[in-house]
C-alpha cells in the first residue's frame, strides 16, 4: 500500500510538474512574443533612423556639414545607440532558454550572428555619436574664432579643439576598426535577408570611412603644419607662365605667411627683388648657375628669382629656402609654389574683387586676373609712369584676396580648401617643408612635385624654359607624340618622342610679349632608357636629364620640332608628367600593333597603359 501511494503520488507530481512546465512555457512565449514585437517596432525605428543619418552624412563631405547637422547627428548616433542597446536586452534569451539554443548549433549560430550584428551597430554609433560631438565643438570654435587671427582675440580656435581632443578622436576611431573588424567577421549567410540588406548599407558607409581614416591617421602632421604647438612660417612663390622656368614661371612675387593654431597670424607680399637684392648684398660666392642660365641669361652665380630652376620642386625649394636665410629675410618652415589658375579659383569663391590701383578701383575676376596683374606693365611700355608698379597689383590681389577668404563664411573656406586640394593634385600647387613626416605626406599624395613621384612606375617628362627673359612663353603651343615601334629584343621597348612647338604670337604684336621665343627643352626618359638617336642633337648641358637638353630659338610663327628615338625597358604603364604652368599640351600615343593613337589634352598627369592592344588613359591609377 505504501509503495503504491507513492506510485500515485509519483504521478501526480509529475502531472503537476508537467502542467507547471506547460505554463511557464505558455508564459515565456507569451512574453518572448511581446519582446518581439517591441523588438521589431524599434528595429523600425533605428532603420528609419540610421536612413535620416545617411541622408544627411552622405549629402557631402564631412566638411560640408554645418554646426546645426554636426548637434543634430550628435544627438542622432545618441538615441541611436540607445535603441539598439535597447534591442540587445530585448534580444536576449531567458536563462531557461540560453543553454537549449547553445545545443542547438543551427539556431546558436544565428542567433550569435544577429547579436554580433547588434553589437557591430552599438559601436558605429558610439563612434559616430563621439566624433560628431567633437566636430560640433570644432565648428563652433571655428565659428566663433575663424581662421585669421584678430589682436585681442580670446577663446579656443578649430585647431586647438582637434589637437585638445586628439585622445577622444583615436579612442572614437579604435571603436570604429573593431565594429569593423567585428563586421568582417560575420557570416551574412546566417543572417535574415532583411539583416543582410542593411549590412550591405553599412558596408557603403564602412569604405567611405575608410578614406577619412587615413586622413585621420595624418592629424599629427595638420597639428604641425598648422602650427598647433608654435608658429610656423611658410615662403609662397608666385608664379609667372608667362615666362616659364621649369618648376611653371618665373617668380616676380613672393609672400610670408605665419600661421599658428590653424589661423593665420600675418603675411607679407613682397617684390622677389627686394630678396634678390639682399641676397647680392649678403654672399660673396654665390650659387653656380645651370647651363642654360650661365650660357643665355647671366654666368656669374644664380640670382634668388632663378632658383626655382630644377623641376623637381623640393630640390628647387630647399635652395630658395637657403638662400632666403642667406639674404637675410629669416627662417621658413615650408615653401610653396603657386600658379595663377590657383588664384582664378579662389576669386570664383570670393567673388570679384576690388583693388585700388592710381586712384582707380580695379574689379579683379577669374577672367580678367593675368590681364589686369600685367596691365601696369602694358601702361609702362607705352611710355607712361604708373604710381604702382605690376608686383605691386599682384601683392594687392593676393592681399585683398587672403583678407576675403580668411573672414569668408565656413562653407566658402571649405570650398577653397579643396579647389587648393584639386590644385595639389595637378601641381598647380608644390609644397615642401621641412620636417620630414610632413614631406612624406606630402610625397605620399603626390603634393611635393617630385619629378618623379612613384620608382615602380617609369617617368616621360618633357621640362621647357623660356630662356629670353621676355614674357612670350603664353602665345606658345606645345604638342608631344609617343609612338611605340616593334622590338626585336626580349623585355626592351623602343619609341620615338616628339617635343612640338608652335609660335602663335602676332608679327605686328609688342615682341616683350609676343616676340623671338628661345627655349631650353630637357627630356626625362624611364630609368634605362638608351639614346639611338636625335633629331637635331642635344646642348653639351653638364646636368641634362637621360633624353638631353636641347635649345630650340622660335620666331613668331614657326613651328619647331625635337624627335629622340630611344630603348628602353618594357612596361605595362608609363606616367606622362605634365608641367605646371604649361599651355595645355596636345599628347598622342601609338603602338605598333594598334591602328588608332590615343589622343587627350596633357592637362594633368596622365598613366598610360600598355597592357592591352592599344594604349588606354589608366582612369583608375588617374583617380
Amino acid at each position: 500500500m505504501t509503495r503504491l501511494t507513492h506510485w500515485l503520488a509519483g504521478i501526480s507530481l509529475f502531472k503537476a510538474l508537467g502542467v507547471l512546465a506547460v505554463f511557464v512555457v505558455l508564459l515565456v512565449s507569451v512574453l518572448m512574443v511581446q519582446q518581439v514585437r517591441e523588438a521589431e517596432a524599434e528595429y523600425q525605428e533605428a532603420i528609419v533612423q540610421i536612413e535620416r543619418i545617411q541622408s544627411v552624412a552622405s549629402s557631402g563631405e564631412i566638411y560640408s556639414l554645418s554646426r546645426e547637422d554636426m548637434s543634430w547627428l550628435e544627438q542622432e548616433f545618441s538615441t541611436l545607440q540607445q535603441r539598439i542597446d535597447h534591442i540587445e536586452e530585448l534580444s536576449n534569451l531567458p536563462l531557461g532558454l540560453t543553454g537549449a539554443v547553445s545545443g542547438a548549433p543551427w539556431v546558436s549560430d544565428r542567433y550569435d550572428a544577429v547579436m554580433e550584428t547588434l553589437e557591430v551597430g552599438r559601436m558605429m554609433a558610439e563612434s559616430g555619436q563621439a566624433i560628431a560631438n567633437i566636430g560640433d565643438e570644432a565648428m563652433r570654435a571655428l565659428d566663433d574664432t575663424g581662421i585669421r587671427y584678430e589682436e585681442g582675440q580670446d577663446g579656443a580656435t578649430w585647431l586647438d579643439v582637434l589637437h585638445r581632443r586628439e585622445d577622444d578622436i583615436n579612442q572614437a576611431l579604435d571603436k570604429m576598426d573593431e565594429a569593423i573588424e567585428r563586421r568582417e567577421a560575420i557570416d551574412d549567410d546566417k543572417l535574415p535577408n532583411r539583416i543582410q540588406d542593411r549590412l550591405r548599407q553599412i558596408d557603403e558607409l564602412i569604405a567611405e570611412f575608410s578614406g577619412q581614416r587615413e586622413l585621420a591617421n595624418d592629424l599629427p602632421l595638420a597639428f604641425t603644419a598648422l602650427g598647433a604647438e608654435e608658429q610656423v612660417r611658410y615662403l609662397a612663390l608666385f608664379q609667372n607662365p608667362a615666362e616659364m622656368r621649369p618648376t611653371g614661371g618665373f617668380v616676380g612675387t613672393i609672400a610670408f605667411i605665419e600661421i599658428e593654431r590653424g589661423q593665420i597670424r600675418q603675411y607679407d607680399f613682397h617684390d622677389v627683388y627686394e630678396v634678390s637684392k639682399d641676397y647680392q648684398e649678403s654672399v660673396d660666392v654665390g650659387v653656380p648657375p645651370p647651363w642654360a642660365i650661365s650660357e643665355y641669361i647671366r654666368s656669374d652665380y644664380l640670382q634668388y628669382q632663378d632658383a626655382n630652376w630644377w623641376a623637381d620642386f623640393p630640390e628647387s625649394a630647399e635652395l630658395i629656402k637657403e638662400m632666403t636665410v642667406d639674404a637675410g629675410w629669416g627662417e621658413v618652415d615650408a615653401v610653396v609654389g603657386v600658379q595663377p589658375d590657383v588664384i582664378s579659383d579662389l576669386l570664383s569663391v570670393t567673388g570679384p574683387i576690388i583693388v585700388d590701383v592710381d586712384g582707380e578701383e580695379r574689379e579683379i575676376t577669374p577672367d580678367n586676373l593675368l590681364e589686369e596683374s600685367e596691365r601696369q606693365r602694358r601702361i609702362e611700355r607705352e611710355g607712361e609712369e604708373p604710381e604702382v608698379g605690376h608686383k605691386e597689383v599682384i601683392s594687392l590681389i593676393g592681399g585683398v584676396l587672403l583678407d576675403d577668404l580668411s573672414r569668408s563664411d565656413r562653407d566658402d573656406m571649405i570650398d577653397a580648401a579643396f579647389l587648393m586640394f584639386n590644385a595639389l593634385d595637378r601641381r598647380d600647387i608644390q609644397a615642401y617643408s621641412s620636417d620630414d613626416a610632413v614631406t612624406a605626406f606630402l610625397e605620399d599624395r603626390n603634393w611635393a612635385g617630385r619629378i618623379k613621384p612613384d620608382p615602380e612606375t617609369p617617368v616621360i617628362a618633357p621640362i621647357l624654359a623660356n630662356i629670353t627673359g621676355l614674357k612670350t612663353s603664353l602665345v606658345m603651343q606645345p604638342s608631344m607624340e609617343l609612338e611605340l615601334l616593334d622590338s626585336e629584343v626580349p623585355g626592351v621597348s623602343e619609341a620615338i618622342l616628339t617635343v612640338s612647338l608652335k609660335h602663335f604670337g602676332a608679327e605686328e604684336g609688342d615682341p616683350f610679349y609676343e616676340g623671338f621665343q628661345r627655349w631650353w627643352l630637357d627630356v626625362i626618359l624611364p630609368d634605362g632608357a638608351a639614346i639611338v638617336d636625335t633629331e637635331p642633337g642635344p646642348v653639351s648641358d653638364p646636368d641634362a636629364s637621360n633624353g638631353g637638353a636641347y635649345v630650340i630659338n622660335l620666331p613668331v610663327a614657326e613651328r619647331k620640332s625635337v624627335a629622340i628615338r630611344f630603348s628602353f625597358p618594357s612596361t605595362d604603364k608609363l606616367l606622362i608628367r605634365r608641367q605646371p604652368g604649361l599651355q595645355l599640351m596636345n599628347t598622342s600615343v601609338s603602338t605598333a600593333g594598334c591602328d588608332e593613337s590615343l589622343e587627350f589634352d596633357l592637362d594633368s598627369d596622365a598613366i598610360i597603359d600598355l597592357a592591352g592592344d592599344c594604349p588606354e588613359i589608366d582612369e583608375q591609377d588617374e583617380d
